[in-house]
């Protein structure tokens, strides 16, 4: 390489860009780092949204080798694996219970915060939201007069509207069909201690009816809740701007129809005034680029889906470490491998772990939203998970024989639900 820094440019401080120049940092490796950020400031948007669960092969090993796990400790919920699934009858079908094991939740604005701190204030540019890049490999901001550049790598994480992309691939995110709502209740252990006490430790999720009701514990006691349902592109724009925020909350209950009152509850409990929509947005299956010297991908950028697998941050976190291992390899004078030749393979190991994220979300979506939820998306991940083991016992598990007695396992649960309803009801 002509310039004996390498200077990189990593476009959106999300968990991916973080992660990634977390890494750089810490290494031994001489290259200049930029990170490139469109908040205004680190306290700029305080609400990041819900909380997440990191793996032990992904998030957390990313997190380790970012050295700050001590950091990490301080902020991990193990008992907040606990995850409750229902019907609409808040019939329980699932309990899945914290074992203090390997996927501990945080909240994503605390994650963002750890991985912050580990990146020294000078390599961080805020205000900085990237109009385009030029051919010349120079970078466009809004509302900035100087361009920016030019840089040996450009690294774009700057998620499901990347306009780093825009210089790789000329293919668009397109709508999934999914959107919803989401609201705080602030103090629910005082202000309905019956649904602070349901959720537990974790989440609890309802489905039925092609409908997601899902409420999430957060660090500070708080519940997230959110409602996901199927509709047209732009339904929730226009709702909120003919209901408002406060006669949102009564459109909403209004799909939830015959649903159990201390299900929908959790929605008459919410704060109308943290109303956050979500519209969701995917690329699709095989999305791949051509590789183009001194421009990759990470995160969302690479592999957009909705956030419904669980996997997304595991991920980005995961494309972050390989792509800075390789290029840490590719600056050792002791090994072959080029600066463009780390990139490439970066890529070509980054294709298979987005195809599989995006397959089982979009598994999860069809199931959820277009199938027989909740038994047929239970029954269907199932099937899924144990055709991954390489276990023949397991495997067994997801043969039609096991799926067909769980399934009707399900439904017996359902019925006996649905009659202690429907006689509570009646007395």
């Amino acid at each position: 390489m002509a310039n004996s820094t390498p200077k990189i440019a990593i476009v959106g401080a999300g968990p991916a860009g973080l992660t990634l120049a977390r890494l750089l940092v810490v290494s031994e490796a001489n290259v200049d780092i930029t990170l490139y950020e469109r908040d205004k400031s680190r306290a700029s948007r305080p609400d990041q949204g819900g909380c997440l669960d990191l793996h032990t092969d992904t998030g957390l090993a990313a997190i380790r080798k970012c050295g700050l796990w001590d950091e990490f400790e301080k902020y991990a919920r193990y008992d907040g694996e606990e995850m409750i699934i229902a019907d609409k009858n808040a019939t329980e079908l699932v309990h899945m219970r914290s074992k203090g094991g390997g996927s501990p939740e945080i909240d994503r604005g605390s994650l963002k915060q750890i991985l912050l701190d580990g990146v020294p204030e000078r390599y961080v540019r805020w205000d900085r939201r990237l109009k385009r890049v030029r051919e010349d490999g120079m970078l466009e901001f809004e509302d900035q007069k100087e361009l920016e550049g030019p840089f040996d790598l450009v690294v774009g994480a700057d998620g499901a509207t990347s306009k780093v992309r825009e210089r790789l691939s000329s293919v668009k995110p397109s709508y999934s069909g999914v959107s919803g709502y989401e609201f705080d209740i602030k103090e629910p252990a005082r202000t309905c201690p019956d649904l602070n006490k349901m959720v537990g430790r974790g989440g609890f999720l309802g489905t039925s009816d092609r409908k997601f009701l899902n409420t999430q514990r957060m660090g500070n006691d708080s519940l997230k809740v959110r409602s996901w349902f199927v509709c047209p592109e732009e339904l929730t724009l226009e709702e909120v701007d003919k209901y408002g925020d406060e006669g949102i909350i009564e459109k909403i209950l209004s799909r939830y129809e015959g649903w159990a009152p201390e299900m929908t509850n959790f929605l008459r409990q919410a704060d109308p005034n943290s109303l956050r929509r979500w519209v969701t947005y995917e690329l699709p299956l095989d999305f791949t680029w051509d590789h183009k010297s001194g421009y990759t991908l990470l995160g969302d950028a690479a592999s957009l889906a909705p956030p419904f697998s669980g996997e997304g941050v595991n991920k980005a976190m995961v494309d972050a470490m390989e792509l800075a291992q390789l290029l840490q390899r590719s600056l050792d004078i002791y090994d072959d491998l080029t600066w463009d030749e780390a990139v490439q393979q970066y890529e070509t190991q980054q294709y298979p772990r987005a195809h599989k994220l995006m397959e089982t979300t979009r598994y999860f979506v069809q199931s959820s939203f277009f199938g027989t939820a909740p038994i047929g998306l239970m029954t269907g991940l199932l099937k899924r998970k144990t055709g991954e083991s390489s276990s023949v016992f397991i495997r067994a598990l997801g043969t039609a024989p096991f799926v067909a007695l769980l399934f009707t396992y399900f439904w017996i649960r359902q019925q006996i639900g649905w009659g202690i309803r429907k006689l509570w009801r009646r007395n």
